[in-house]
């Protein structure tokens, strides 16, 4: 397909998107306005054309063309609406001002089609081991508040230890988009001390197919079934069995029992009216792994047995000139691990139930309110090490067993204020009240953007937020049932540059820790813990439409530091990786053909080092003699991955996407952690978990 896209003074656009509604196969026009792409559909279809501050143009087309397509795109009108840049916020997924598509997450390299590692690809992230964890501006991974559909996802990483490597547990084709936050969010969202993932789920299929993906890993199938205009359901299952992979790649050693998992996934929605519609989520996964492990007191396999599971329905609906959005859901993890002397079993279940309101009262006026309700339950048992040197099977424990039980009722109140068409105000109150806690918090908040120019987009935000601590802190035994909630407060300013090819984003942030709470080497909790994160973020996003590449880079500056459990002084975050840099670049060939690299670099966190032994003639073994708290880093840390994928229709309406990565390209041996010999006297470092490893598969989809 070939098409030139003009505005109404016939002039050429460049950079607007054009794309088949039904593939999403598509192409960027170049300076002159030109797009170019190819297609395997035949007959009816649906071109689009997007580019920023232009109305969406659709036309329906018969395939295949008899000549090229000419285009003439309109301005939008000036509205309140297109101030949608808010401070430390990010859009993904398919919608028309996303920053990173559903597609380009499949195609980063490395992200192995990971939706949470194509996110640590954006600024304010600290690139933290090779997990899919989300470290957000010198925060814990648990800082991080995951959401489906606007329920909490207490589990929302598989084989999630500090073993082995995690991965994200959502197909990025079963979102339609996400918001991110890298801090500032609003009042509606509570629960949370540092950032905000709020994933939504794809509406109902537009036709019916049976998708099938076989790759080196695993083995996946997929049924769209457009059942009417109202109504359609997604079901998917995936089975993945890492052997072949790990042997290919010269890493079945490490593993007694390679990563695996089954995974059962599935939606529909009912659209019963205009305005208004049901959805419906379901998730069950469950993975398993066995990892040989070394440690100066006890070489042998430690061992993960995991499930997870999430159901959630959903309902938007209108009333007069106002919105109601609802949702009821439950979303339960278990895990069982095993290492010597270490057992954890870890039962969770969260109960929860929301509503809000949006109302608007006149132009530049509107009101939010809402309420959620969750309800906890964790069932804890398992034995800890006394020394946390000693993991030997025969070694001393304390042993513990106890159900923690809590609720949290939360309701927000917000006023969104936009007194002309470049000004845009957000303030926020929210209230929570937790009987883990038995106390009640108030937190306000507090956002501004401003427009001066089309292109420029300045933003502020500040606001105060608490978190609950983990079940597991409250636990009598090694824990403090006596625990506040953690409380941060931020203040974020930036300033956006957006052209339409081209979006530079520039954040400063301050962060300040209260009554966090923490586990210490030998398992018992600490609280009453501070700190605090200074950074700047950087991100560009650029079409090359000469050099046919689009790409985007974000670096990231932070200095953070956070009470340490064991001394109880304030020392370097462990999570603080000085500077981050990320560099992806894809390029098309043909419309059938991607490559893409990504480059990944960031200094080496923050550990305690081990200064010296003494011999314990009891047990028969070195007991270590740490240093100051986070005083040496690791190695700076760097990776070059590579990725090509093939796109061909081999009969009407099929998409077949062959796909080959190459992570670690280069075989860089970056250092994760140091083991110690038995006598602490020698200090080995583990290499990375990636060495140069290639994966590769094929997808299709069979229309009926």
């Amino acid at each position: 397909m070939t098409g030139r896209v003009l505005d109404f003074a016939g002039r050429p656009l460049a950079g607007a998107d054009a794309f088949l509604l039904e593939t999403l196969e598509g192409g960027l026009t170049d300076l002159a306005g030109a797009f170019t792409f190819t297609t395997g559909g035949t007959g009816p279809a649906t071109l689009v054309v997007q580019l920023a501050g232009h109305l969406e143009v659709r036309r329906a087309v018969d395939l295949p063309l008899d000549g090229p397509v000419a285009i003439v795109m309109q301005l939008a009108p000036v509205s309140l609406e297109p101030i949608t840049v808010e401070a430390g916020a990010f859009r993904l997924g398919n919608l028309p001002d996303v920053t990173l598509s559903n597609l380009e997450v499949v195609s980063t390299p490395g992200a192995a089609a990971d939706l949470f590692r194509a996110i640590q690809t954006f600024p304010g992230l600290q690139n933290v081991g090779e997990g899919a964890g989300l470290f957000v501006r010198g925060g814990d991974i648990s800082e991080t508040r995951v959401l489906l559909d606007g329920a909490t996802v207490i589990s929302p990483f598989r084989l999630d230890t500090d073993r082995t490597i995690s991965f994200g547990r959502f197909d990025p084709f079963q979102l339609r988009g996400i918001h991110f936050s890298a801090g500032g969010f609003g009042a509606e969202y509570g629960d949370a001390l540092s950032a905000i993932a709020d994933l939504q789920s794809v509406d109902k299929p537009s036709a019916s197919q049976l998708g099938i993906t076989a790759a080196i890993g695993g083995v996946s199938g997929g049924l769209d079934v457009d059942v009417s205009e109202s109504v359609g359901f997604r079901v998917t299952a995936t089975h993945s069995d890492t052997d072949l992979l790990m042997r290919l790649n010269g890493r079945r050693d490490e593993f007694d029992e390679v990563p695996k998992s089954n995974d059962l996934s599935g939606g529909g929605e009912w659209v019963y009216r205009a305005g208004g519609s049901l959805k419906a989520f379901a998730l069950v996964q469950t993975d398993h792994v066995g990892v040989r492990i070394q440690d100066p007191s006890y070489s042998g396999i430690y061992r993960s047995d995991a499930r997870a599971d999430l159901f959630a329905v959903s309902g938007l609906d209108g009333f007069g000139a106002g919105d109601l959005t609802w949702g009821v859901a439950t979303s339960g993890s278990r895990k069982d691990e095993d290492f010597g002397a270490f057992r954890l079993e870890r039962d969770d279940r969260l109960t929860q139930a929301r509503a809000k309101i949006e109302v608007p009262v006149r132009q530049g006026l509107s009101l939010a309110a809402g309420a959620e309700l969750e309800h906890r339950d964790a069932d804890l048992a398992g034995s800890v090490p006394v020394a946390s040197h000693d993991n030997a099977p025969d070694a001393a424990t304390t042993v513990f067993s106890s159900r923690e039980s809590g609720a949290r009722l939360g309701g927000f109140g917000e006023i969104e204020l936009q007194p002309s068409n470049v000004l845009r105000l957000l303030i926020g109150m929210r209230a929570d009240r937790s009987t883990f806690t038995g106390r009640t918090t108030l937190d306000p908040r507090l956002s501004a953007t401003w427009r001066p120019t089309d292109q420029l987009t300045l933003t502020a935000a500040w606001g105060v937020f608490h978190q609950i601590p983990d079940p597991l802190l409250f636990e009598p035994t090694l824990g403090d049932p006596s625990l506040p909630a953690m409380s941060a407060r931020h203040w974020i300013g930036g300033a956006t540059w957006d052209d339409g090819t081209r979006l530079v984003r520039v954040e400063a942030y301050r962060k300040r820790y209260n009554s966090l709470a923490a586990r210490t080497r030998d398992g018992f909790t600490r609280g009453g813990g501070t700190g605090n994160a200074t950074g700047l973020d950087v991100f560009v996003k650029e079409d090359l439409a000469f050099l046919g590449l689009d790409g985007r880079i974000a670096y990231s500056f932070i200095r953070s530091e956070r009470t340490d459990p064991d001394s109880g002084r304030l020392a370097p975050s462990p999570f603080d990786a000085t500077h981050t840099l990320n560099l992806v670049l894809n390029r098309g060939f043909g419309g059938w053909l991607d490559v893409g690299v990504a480059y990944r670099a960031a200094t080496g966190v923050p550990f305690t080092p081990v200064a010296g032994a003494a011999f314990d003639r009891d047990r028969g073994l070195w007991q270590p003699v740490y240093g100051a708290p986070m005083s040496e880093r690791l190695p700076s840390y760097a990776r070059v991955d590579l990725s090509a994928s093939v796109l061909r229709s081999f009969w009407r309406d099929n998409i077949t996407v062959f796909f080959v990565s190459m992570m670690n390209s280069l075989d860089r041996s970056n250092v994760r952690e140091y083991r110690y010999s038995r006598d602490y006297s020698e200090r080995v470092p583990l290499k990375t978990p990636f060495p140069r490893s290639i994966y590769f598969g094929v997808t299709t989809t069979l229309p009926f």
